[in-house]
């Protein structure tokens, strides 16, 4: 398996393009979720204010909730785009067809909390046709789905649908993404017997809900994961994993990266506890396929440790890993987080299915592509029209960028914190487990006081 990992955080060696003067705040920004934009030019975070006044390491907030911009080939953010829903942004999912205007169509997930009651708001998104905003927002269920506490969300990979799954016991919704109006879900039943807070996280794959053990303190259980399929939902299964014929199990952990893809469920980072404040933060890739339960150990590692590093599986077969850093980028603030931005190709174990074949649609007017064939192509030069620019943007479209070779990107330097774990780019690395302590989550660096807000028991960022 061919694993390259890209970090498309700062276009690096070159002069920041002019929106990073305008939109650079959102480097600093706590996200909810990202989503890649159907043609993959563009990512897009969901933006929640309070989650990120309240993440204690960035600050106040930035804006309004909506979707932010991330260029991916400028690689800087490049918008903001502000969405009216009920209740906290959560949840952003997107699905394989273009919008009728042809931009990308999302499905969001808000929660809010009314009078003791959590109930929580699905809509669809779908953008114009040049991305920048929103042409209609419209929510594809006919009342919000009351939930006890705990819940997950995920979606389909064989079907456009999101399936919520929540406390009290296991209740499940099936939801309709492509629903045209507000209607029911299309199942809603409970699994007799079974208890989500049983679970680390879940996910969907090929038709199964497959949910991921947890150990008694909180780690992820690799050792067995338990299945549920969604057309013959009465009971739950348990299998039983192997490991990786030359690495083994993967080391216990917390707040590890996790997503799916069809056959597969991905792993990336997480912290291990070593007591006394020392939190040793992995950079590893892990692969569960689906079909066999063996675990496998990826030949490559992320270029930089991430705090609780989030995972998400893009349509187009990219795979990104992001989450904060908390050794500044130059020409960042010292103190505090902020964002780092991987995008891994070659991690995907199986190929993607086709398009919802019911749903099919002309595809949408081709954005400019990054080509895959030059290391570092140039930008359109200035000079042209605008059509469907970014806000702010002069009226000759782009900056033209000097057409020579970027220097490498730099790599993680783990001498930069004195007392933190030494990460050395081996060779197929093997990081060696040395027992648990289940205390605080909280590490200061010298010359950084980095805050972690305390967490809900043993559930990573994928149940809430």
């Amino acid at each position: 398996m061919q694993v390259n990992t890209e970090d498309i955080t700062v276009a690096w060696g070159q002069q920041p393009h002019q929106l990073d003067s305008q939109y650079g705040k959102w480097r600093l920004a706590v996200f909810q979720d990202v989503q890649e934009s159907i043609d993959g030019s563009k990512l897009y975070f969901l933006y929640d204010p309070m989650a990120d006044e309240q993440s204690g390491t960035s600050g106040q907030r930035k804006g309004y909730p909506g979707l932010i911009i991330f260029d991916v080939n400028l690689r800087c953010f490049a918008g903001e785009i502000s969405v009216h829903s009920p209740g906290k942004m959560k949840f952003l999912f997107a699905l394989r067809c273009p919008s009728p205007q042809g931009g990308s169509s999302f499905v969001l997930v808000t929660e809010e909390e009314n009078y003791g009651q959590i109930r929580l708001n699905i809509s669809r998104i779908d953008l114009a046709q040049d991305g920048l905003s929103i042409a209609n927002v419209r929510p594809i269920i006919n009342q919000p789905l009351v939930i006890g506490g705990e819940y997950i969300c995920s979606m389909r990979d064989d079907a456009p649908e999101i399936v919520v799954m929540a406390n009290p016991g296991l209740h499940i919704w099936r939801v309709d993404c492509m629903a045209e109006t507000a209607q029911a879900p299309i199942a809603d039943f409970n699994v007799p017997g079974a208890e989500l807070d049983h679970f680390y996280d879940g996910f969907l794959n090929n038709g199964n809900v497959i949910f991921l053990s947890a150990t008694p303190d909180g780690h992820f259980d690799n050792t067995r994961v338990h299945i549920l399929n969604l057309n013959n939902p009465q009971h739950i299964t348990s299998q039983n994993t192997s490991g990786d014929p030359s690495r083994g199990m993967p080391m216990p952990r917390k707040q590890c990266g996790f997503d799916s893809v069809t056959n597969a469920i991905l792993m990336a980072g997480g912290e291990i506890d070593r007591g006394y404040g020392n939190v040793e933060r992995l950079v590893d890739y892990w692969v569960l396929d689906t079909r066999t339960f063996q675990w496998m150990q990826v030949p490559s590692q992320m270029p930089c440790p991430l705090i609780e590093p989030r995972l998400t599986s893009a349509n187009s077969g990219n795979i990104y890993v992001w989450g904060d850093f908390d050794q500044p980028l130059p020409g960042m603030p010292p103190n505090g987080t902020h964002l780092r931005i991987l995008r891994v190709t070659g991690l995907e174990k199986a190929n993607h299915p086709p398009g919802y074949t019911p749903y099919q649609a002309p595809a949408p007017p081709a954005y400019p592509h990054l080509d895959d064939s030059k290391s570092n192509p140039p930008y359109p030069p200035a000079g042209g029209q605008n059509q469907g620019g970014y806000p702010g943007q002069n009226q000759g479209g782009y900056q033209a960028y000097p057409q020579q070779q970027a220097p490498p990107y730099p790599s993680y330097n783990p001498n930069q914190n004195a007392g933190q774990p030494q990460y050395q780019q081996q060779q197929n690395p093997l990081p060696q487990y040395a027992g648990d302590n289940s205390g605080t989550y909280q590490n200061t660096p010298d010359g950084q006081t980095a805050f972690y807000p305390n967490k809900k028991q043993k559930k990573d960022c994928s149940i809430q």
